[in-house]
């Protein structure tokens, strides 16, 4: 079988040239999704390879990058494709470059094909679906870690945004049925997207052998000092995902030896800074890459996500930072969310707001640093959510 994946990704090399042209938060969840999933389809398909128009901003509101002809630290993992960065123009634009890309898995003489798309962005299901036309052997697979109604959860969203996303959902909905098979990250989301009676598996989140690794090794030799102790999110520093209620929580707790570490970008920066400005203890990094996120998450003492259930969303969502929290050992702080199995009830402290939000996600916080939760979400991530058994499970999805 040869098998294409149709993405946005780009190498850890270029980690910092996106930032630097970015003008909101990088999505470097996505990015490390897609690697993880990457790394599963090499070590399991012979003929595979990796087309990407990758995930920077649109110009000139998100990115100032106006024309993307690849970046200049040059990589080898990925094939790259140029296209017009413009907004109106970029997604066009994508698909007709990512269409022309295609050509050569198209020509391909082999009786199975497969191209796995990650996220029900309508440029890649465009190309997709334009090699399928051309070859009936091509099969389909949508991984879908976010439905697109839910892409763009800032507070503050333009008019001509909201407009344009509306066409943008019909088109999805029209190419949407063509789709073979599918990756979801909740079950809410069949009945979300209509997988039209087309096979499809729920995958929480995915993890490579090095997470596992990584993870076990870490936890043999942690030694925290006694003194201070961090209390750790790294993610979208956005109103909509609770942030200002972590802040409002942490200065509730009078202890000096605590420090509230933030990393990442979002709506909610000024409030955060004007916080700073009140309480020392906040520590805001601002914009960090995924390797110095894992470093502050490893030297945690308690991981929050402050992601409430109150909102339709949370059933079509699972936070991939959860399962990089759990795989650090430390203690994690989080809501129950609709899209959430209920196995993970016994391996984070969960917050109870009954009594109030703050109040709520302050009495967990409290918790976790004083006491421990043996889990199994080591053995539990290596048996269900390995990426080499991802995609062999898709894999198995196309010829059956």
């Amino acid at each position: 079988m040869r098998v294409l994946y149709l993405c946005g990704v780009y190498g850890e090399a270029n980690e910092k040239e996106v930032i630097a042209h970015s003008k909101y938060p990088v999505e470097f969840s996505a990015n490390v999704f897609q690697k993880k999933m990457i790394q599963g389809f090499r070590s399991c398909v012979k003929d595979f390879d990796v087309i990407s128009a990758p995930f920077v901003g649109s110009y000139p509101n998100a990115s100032d990058i106006v024309s993307f002809k690849g970046f200049e630290e040059k990589q080898n993992e990925y094939t790259y494709v140029n296209f017009c960065n413009i907004w109106g123009l970029r997604n066009p634009s994508r698909s007709k470059a990512l269409k022309k890309a295609l050509n050569k898995f198209i020509a391909a003489d082999d009786d199975s094909k497969l191209i796995v798309v990650y996220t029900p962005h309508t440029p890649f299901l465009e190309a997709a679906l334009y090699a399928k036309k051309r070859d009936t052997r091509i099969k389909i697979c949508l991984v879908v870690p976010d439905l697109p109604q839910y892409m763009n959860l800032n507070a503050h969203i333009s008019m001509i945004y909201k407009v344009g996303k509306k066409f943008d959902i019909r088109k999805f909905v029209k190419l949407n049925k063509d789709v073979d098979g599918y990756m979801l990250l909740t079950e809410h989301m069949a009945d979300k997207i209509d997988v039209h009676n087309m096979p499809y598996i729920v995958k929480e989140g995915i993890i490579s052998q090095n997470d596992i690794e990584n993870a076990k090794s870490k936890i043999k030799n942690q030694n925290k000092p006694n003194d201070v102790k961090y209390i750790v999110y790294t993610g979208k520093m956005n109103e909509r995902f609770g942030v200002k209620t972590l802040v409002e929580a942490f200065m509730s707790i009078p202890d000096k030896n605590l420090r509230l570490v933030l990393c990442g970008k979002g709506d909610a920066v000024d409030f955060i800074k004007e916080k700073n400005d009140l309480d020392n203890r906040i520590m805001f990094m601002g914009q960090v890459t995924p390797e110095e996120a894992g470093e502050w998450q490893s030297s945690a003492s308690v991981l929050v996500n402050p992601r409430t259930n109150d909102e339709e969303f949370a059933k079509y969502s699972f936070p991939s930072k959860n399962i990089q929290y759990l795989l650090t050992g430390n203690a994690v702080v989080c809501y129950m969310l609709d899209g959430m199995p209920e196995r993970y009830r016994d391996m984070v402290f969960v917050v109870d707001d009954k009594n109030g939000e703050t109040k709520g996600l302050r009495e967990a916080i409290i918790k976790a640093l004083s006491e421990t939760k043996q889990t199994d979400f080591i053995k539990y991530a290596e048996e269900n959510l390995s990426a080499e058994q991802i995609a062999k499970e898709i894999i198995q999805m196309r010829e059956g």
